[in-house]
């Protein structure tokens, strides 16, 4: 099946002031992506994983365009969308929506709901000027919420029913990808429950995709059909779900499944919770970047940088990780 959403070796670095920097030094930088490809097909759901400040954000913004690489690109149905314009570049908006992690900071507060979810209908003109309060409401009411709601504004809402809004106004253009910026991560977990059954509904519906990012690995092995795991602005596993979730192959990745709240590791011994802190974007260590946590590094590891590799008799799963390739 042809990808719909190609990412070919992005990075994202950001010069960091002088004074700011460690010991001062000159020509220092931030890697927030340093390397990252990544593939999207129709109907299907991506989990991207990671600790805080992996990149995964970063990433997510570059695949909707909302942010430009500073290296490698991002293709959708194999055109380079940061080299689309006019016409172009409106259907790629439409094709392409994003839902942000904080429901509240990503609606005008000055706009009522109607007025929100309207507008990208007005945009693209995909509603006759007189249907489109009643297919606001019916998008509202996809995402479970009543006509009632039309006239209110974002503070009336609790952040469950904010994200909702959020949800259909990234339908309102029946988008064929969505974007999902860790969207439960600001809500109460009786309310998260609701949304990933609604975006669950959605998908089985309508049989769009989704990149999924989220911290919360239950929710992830839930709804996505393929996972990538990323460490200090790098991929470091990519898998099916199914055989992540029930044999990891990077320490990295066994060691957020041990930590996970929910996931089991009684039976599974040999997942470790990684040691000590993710080190600095800015400072980051030499070799495998992960190797001053890692309970099973040996020789190589601190002085040779690990690439993607597919272990044998790994069908379908990368690794960038010595005990996968030739040190082993």
């Amino acid at each position: 099946m042809a990808a719909l959403l190609n990412v070919h070796d992005v990075k994202k670095h950001y010069p960091v002031r002088k004074g700011f920097a460690l010991f001062g030094s000159r020509g220092v930088s931030l890697k927030a992506v340093d390397g990252v490809s990544l593939s999207v097909e129709e109907n299907r759901v991506l989990g991207v994983v990671g600790e805080s400040g992996s990149g995964k954000s970063t990433l997510a913004r570059m695949m909707t365009a909302l942010l430009k690489p500073d290296y490698g690109s991002v293709e959708f149905e194999g055109k380079n969308v940061f080299g689309l314009s006019g016409k172009e570049l409106k259907a790629f908006r439409r094709a392409v929506q994003i839902i942000f992690q904080d429901p509240f900071a990503s609606l005008n507060p000055r706009a009522t709901v109607f007025e929100t979810i309207a507008e990208p209908l007005k945009i693209h003109g995909l509603v006759p000027r007189g249907q489109i309060r009643d297919k606001v409401a019916a998008l509202l009411s996809e995402v479970g919420l009543g006509p009632d709601s039309l006239g209110r504004y974002p503070h009336e809402f609790s952040g469950g029913q904010r994200q909702r809004v959020c949800i259909a106004r990234a339908l309102a253009v029946s988008p064929r990808l969505i974007v999902a910026d860790e969207p439960l991560s600001a809500l109460d977990v009786s309310i998260q429950a609701q949304i990933i059954n609604i975006l669950a509904g959605l998908k089985a519906r309508t049989g769009m995709a989704y990149v999924f990012i989220s911290h919360d690995l239950r929710v992830v092995e839930y709804l996505s059909d393929e996972v990538a795991v990323m460490y200090l602005g790098r991929v470091v596993e990519h898998s099916g779900a199914e055989e992540l979730f029930a044999a990891p192959l990077h320490p990295y990745t066994a060691g957020l499944l041990a930590s996970a709240p929910g996931l089991d590791p009684s039976s599974k011994p040999e997942r470790q919770v990684p040691k000590g802190d993710v080190p600095s974007p800015i400072d980051i260590p030499s070799g495998c970047p992960f190797h001053p946590r890692c309970p099973r590094r040996f020789e190589p590891c601190d002085r040779v940088f690990p690439k993607l590799v597919q272990p044998a008799g790994q069908q379908g799963r990368v690794v960038a990780c010595h005990l996968w390739n030739q040190y082993r």
